[in-house]
């Protein structure tokens, strides 16, 4: 890009998880997140470029180009404008939305540009599927995304004054979202550092050994690109929901650990004998930027990360979904930042250290991300209103990912929605549906009434 400031355009450089996720996506090791929502009835472009003008305005980080991406001093930029007609798209087809998702996991945005690394498509006239890139948005950025849309839709003030305009001016006064760590620390105590580098660099022998060789878990390794990658989704009516809920806080536990051994279980099938498996949790951290105002309903990056190694489960047991909700509970601290604070050690080189991944055992067996069940406001009546029926979330198979990925959103009181990610030519032919499967049949077994 040109010097920016001949164009006097508002930049700030990206944080250190902000450049983690776009030097991943410039060098093609990831492509888009995917959040959607099924209406009940079909949105009209007039009711979705008028709630689009209104959703930007309020949302920094929908105005963030990623420029000067191939170099080590990436930055976002605020764009001065925004054009729907090219960030908006209709679609109708005759497949599922399974076939359709694979699709826009397809889609690539465009750096070094000022456009937003954004797009929406309109499937079939009521599913609206906000695809994104994750270097300015992370998950939760796309629940909110659609909470916003739902309440502007359902808003007839706001839908009085309908602008078909598909420009959007951005006010140059806004300011970019800010990076997680200058709102939370995540500098790493010495302890961890020490720990951590001696995993990534240190001898591959003896009690430095990876923990997958001495679990004896044997995955395939990092290889790019990865071809062949499969979603399958499994929405979850609100009773059977309601039941789930009901026996998890029964047991004094809730939906995530409930998930997270239903995936434990669905791996340990496809993958018999293994002991145990690596596992990777995203965690929201806005819950630690309470400095920050109305932190909760910030777009952005704001990702931290528990690991553990979660044994085999053969069978399902409560003591082991109580587990994990404690374990996680536990580990949901300002700490779970510092694998975060750790790329600062890797002194600008993170395609380099990526790239030299390529052939090496991956460091995660599966991941269990789960944006949560939301809330959605000002339906005045089944005739007029936009319902939400289903809220969805899946992202890509990455290079860098596990093998199998399991993503979980909802609305409260309504339908949840799950969606394992996974490629055979990575997790195996064949072993990604087992884990479905195993998932499906859990979920069937475990919500009817006793």
């Amino acid at each position: 890009m040109t010097a920016m400031s001949e164009h006097n355009t508002i930049v700030r450089p990206t944080g250190l998880l902000e450049t983690y996720f776009a030097t991943r996506a410039s060098i093609d090791y990831y492509q888009c997140v995917c959040v959607w929502s099924q209406f009940n009835r079909p949105v009209p472009k007039s009711h979705l470029y008028t709630a689009m003008h209104a959703i930007i305005a309020r949302n920094p980080a929908l105005c963030a180009a990623v420029v000067d991406s191939m170099t080590k001093s990436i930055k976002f930029a605020l764009a001065k404008e925004i054009d729907l007609d090219k960030m908006v798209e209709y679609r109708s087809t005759t497949g599922s939305f399974e076939e359709f998702l694979a699709e826009l996991h397809e889609v690539r945005m465009t750096y070094d540009t000022m456009t937003p690394v954004w797009k929406l498509f309109v499937w079939n006239a009521k599913t609206v599927a906000f695809v994104y890139d994750h270097a300015p948005l992370d998950g939760v950025s796309g629940a909110l995304f659609h909470v916003q849309l739902a309440t502007l839709l359902n808003d007839r003030s706001t839908l009085l004054s309908t602008d078909l305009s598909p420009i959007v001016k951005v006010d140059q006064s806004m300011k970019l979202h800010p990076a997680v760590e200058s709102i939370v620390s995540t500098s790493p105590s010495l302890p961890f550092v020490i720990r951590t580098l001696l995993a990534e660099f240190g001898p591959k022998w003896g009690p430095f050994k990876p923990s997958t060789e001495r679990d004896g878990r044997i995955f395939a390794p990092y290889v790019n690109p990865v071809e062949g990658s499969t979603w399958r989704i499994l929405e979850i009516p609100a009773e059977r929901v309601a039941v789930l809920l009901t026996k998890c806080r029964a047991h004094n536990t809730t939906l995530t650990a409930l998930w997270h051994t239903m995936l434990a279980m669905g791996m340990s099938k496809a993958y018999p004998g293994v002991r145990g498996f690596d596992t990777s949790i995203p965690i929201n951290a806005r819950r630690f930027m309470s400095s920050y105002p109305d932190a909760t309903n910030e777009m952005g990056a704001y990702v931290f990360q528990y690991k553990e190694i979660t044994a085999a489960q053969e069978e399902f047991s409560w003591e082991e979904v109580i587990r994990f909700g404690n374990a996680l509970t536990k580990g949901t601290t300002k700490t779970s930042g510092y694998i975060l604070g750790m790329l600062k050690y890797l002194f600008g080189n993170i395609s380099g250290w990526m790239e030299a991944k390529m052939g090496k055992i991956r460091e995660a067996d599966m991941e269990l991300s789960n944006v949560g069940a939301w809330k959605f406001t000002g339906v005045v009546d089944d005739d007029t209103s936009f319902r939400v029926l289903n809220l969805g979330f899946s992202q890509p198979h990455g290079t860098l990912n596990p093998p199998v990925k399991l993503n979980c959103a909802g609305v409260v009181g309504g339908n949840t929605t799950l969606t394992v990610c996974f490629s055979d030519k990575i997790a195996g032919v064949g072993k990604g549906d087992v884990v479905f499967d195993v998932i499906k049949h859990m979920v069937e077994e475990l919500s009817e009434k006793d």
